[in-house]
């Protein structure tokens, strides 16, 4: 014999952060691979991540050198501003925007700048 119970704890199980990131469908989110053909060499290459934990947008750049955390992030529908430091001395800001699974824009430093292209690595099914 089946026993069906009525339990309201269930639905309250799921931590509400959990919940609005399933419901965030927010086109910025993700990971992205990137590629500045203009930048210095160790920058020209690499993933973006970008998430968006308690409600606070968070960027983290990988390259093969290590990873730079972004600073100073602005999310406006489809278009992400945020700015690193490069050797903890240069200031380097990006403005991007997405479109579909493709992200384009520019950074800026005040020794060069570059087009930014990238696309979103989708996860394996």
């Amino acid at each position: 014999m089946i026993t069906f119970i009525e339990n309201s704890s269930i639905n309250s199980s799921y931590d509400v952060a959990e919940q609005e990131q399933i419901i965030d469908k927010n086109p910025i989110l993700g990971v992205w691979e990137f590629l500045m053909p203009d930048a210095d060499a160790p920058y020209r290459k690499g993933r973006i991540f970008i998430s968006k934990p308690n409600g606070v947008y968070q960027v983290v750049i990988s390259l093969k050198t290590g990873s730079l955390n972004g600073q100073d992030v602005k999310v406006d529908d489809n278009r992400i501003n945020f700015n690193i430091n490069i050797e903890g001395i240069e200031r380097t800001s990006f403005v991007l925007e997405v479109k579909d699974d493709k992200m384009i824009g520019e950074f800026y430093s005040d020794s060069s700048s570059s087009e930014f292209l990238a696309k979103r690595q989708l996860p394996l099914e």
